[in-house]
């Protein structure tokens, strides 16, 4: 087998999203399951660490938010303030870390105002890469200013 075609778990299958433009009978049952959070993959070299989130008053929130979202599906979740947008942003603060691989589809979960947790999905776990409080993964030009 080529090491082109040789993929890990982790890795994105597709290029486009797995779970959006799916109809019901056609959606994995994986997805279907409750949602689910690794800090496997944290990177505790770039973005912030749970002690600084915890002095910015966001690791509670962090945690209620989690809660909340391990109720239901990824499924169910996706929308506002869960994105899935696939490729490792262009403009960015960070840089792909080694230990994930190259092709997996990158996602946000937005917390409160600016922080969200940026990872990816692999089956029904959303594994967290990153803890971004001031919103520096992905970055956009200001709307309405």
């Amino acid at each position: 087998m080529s090491a082109k075609n040789k993929r890990l778990k982790s890795q994105s299958q597709r290029k486009a999203s797995v779970i959006q433009g799916q109809s019901e009978n056609q959606a994995l049952e994986k997805y279907c399951e409750n949602f689910r959070v690794s800090f496997e993959y944290l990177d505790k070299g770039q973005g912030q660490t749970f002690k600084d989130w915890e002095e910015a008053g966001l690791l509670a929130k962090m945690n209620e938010t989690l809660f909340e979202y391990c109720k239901e599906s990824i499924r169910a979740k996706m929308g506002t303030k869960f994105k899935e947008y696939g490729e490792f942003p262009s403009k960015t603060n960070f840089e792909h870390p080694k230990h994930v691989e190259p092709d997996v589809n990158w996602c946000s979960l937005h917390i409160t105002g600016k922080a969200v947790l940026v990872g990816f999905i692999s089956g029904n776990t959303f594994f967290v890469v990153f803890l971004d409080k001031d919103h520096e993964f992905w970055i956009c030009e200001k709307k309405h200013t």
